[in-house]
């Protein structure tokens, strides 16, 4: 008899950055599967609010007030102690229990632990090692991702299996300009940064890059995201200069409405997973300059404008060309290509078709 399958539902307590982002839309990818089993289930902490369901039932297990790292490292556990498979669709997952499948982002833990909290370091690093000893099915976003793990872990490349992430998810939404309207945005005169405050997303050397540009010519500079300090070292940006904007979170239908408007987004990681905002960019026909680092060549192929990550006089340049429409067309129209697929339900279909191979859930 196959055993049952148990989502880990943590991630929907979180704040929505890249990883829940990824974790929710393939919770409704595997929800919208009709050939799904009946055996499926959300588990969430009590009192967790979840997105509409078809297929997959939801349970709001353990005592009111638990949750978190200590929810986690239980009831999933106490699940998957019990026969079931568990899913961990966002990297972390319970320390104990049978057979478990994790989706592991990056390995930005070990090549990058400047960027977090020492125990914040501490337990991914033991958690992603003990999974791999143990022998838990282990999927990451993208070869960089896989390579740099197979290292740190001590296995085969082979021992982690690459499920890129869909591109399809803004789609479904209606842009809304509303923000922009406010702003003074909707001229299109901006540059655009989607990134949480981390020190890998090397946001000092673009507020840098920016500043060089010629006041009577500088577009603004929008930056939409998050700031975690429970999890992210303390590495200030520094003060927003002139031009700068902060948006801090917005919504699906801003977020898409400033991907249409803006002039290009910027991504100068020092190292990615796989780059999520580049994809959700180029679908919506924005052009694009990255860093060459990490995942981001290997998702962005020749649908990008490169730089170097700590090049700032490179970026500056970078910059200052997106002046010209020109090229801002031809970025736009190679990134239209580039992000035409997988969707998500294509991917959902290759999760299931994993677990199926290796036994782990039908």
């Amino acid at each position: 008899m196959p055993r049952p399958t148990v989502i880990n539902g943590r991630f929907l307590t979180q704040r929505l950055t890249g990883v829940q982002r990824v974790a929710t839309e393939m919770l409704r990818a595997l929800d919208a599967d009709a050939t799904l089993p009946a055996d499926w289930r959300l588990m969430v902490p009590r009192g967790t609010p979840w997105p509409s369901l078809s297929r997959i039932e939801a349970v709001a297990a353990g005592p009111a007030g638990l949750g978190g790292h200590a929810w986690e490292q239980t009831l999933p556990a106490l699940a998957a102690r019990r026969g079931a498979c568990v899913l961990n669709l966002a990297g972390s997952g319970p320390w104990l229990g049978g057979a478990q499948v994790s989706w592991l982002h990056d390995a930005a833990v070990f090549d990058e632990p400047w960027a977090y909290r020492s125990a914040f370091v501490g337990w991914y690093r033991a958690l992603f090692r003990q999974r791999a000893l143990r022998g838990d099915l282990l999927v990451v976003p993208s070869l960089f991702a896989q390579e740099r793990l197979a290292r740190h872990l001590g296995v085969g490349p082979a021992r982690l299996s690459v499920l890129a992430h869909g591109t399809d998810h803004l789609d479904r939404v209606e842009p809304d300009a509303g923000l922009l309207r406010r702003h003074g945005l909707d001229d299109g005169h901006f540059l655009l940064a989607v990134a949480s405050a981390n020190p890998t997303k090397n946001l000092p050397r673009l507020l840098q890059a920016h500043a060089r540009l010629a006041p009577a010519h500088r577009p603004r500079l929008v930056l939409v995201g998050d700031v975690n300090p429970r999890v992210f070292a303390d590495t200030a940006t520094g003060p927003a200069g002139d031009g700068v904007l902060p948006l801090g979170r917005v919504d699906d239908a801003t977020l898409k409405a400033l991907y249409a408007r803006a002039r290009a987004l910027v991504i100068p990681s020092l190292v990615e997973g796989f780059g999520l905002p580049a994809v959700e960019a180029m679908r919506e026909g924005c052009a694009v300059i990255a860093a060459r680092a990490g995942a981001l060549p290997e998702v962005c192929g020749d649908a990008a404008l490169w730089v170097e990550p700590t090049d700032v006089d490179a970026l500056t340049a970078a910059l200052q060309a997106m002046d010209d429409a020109a090229l801002r067309n031809e970025f736009a129209r190679r990134g239209r290509l580039r992000a035409a697929g997988p969707s998500w339900t294509a991917q959902a279909a290759r999760l299931r078709g994993l677990l199926a191979e290796t036994g782990f859930a039908a």
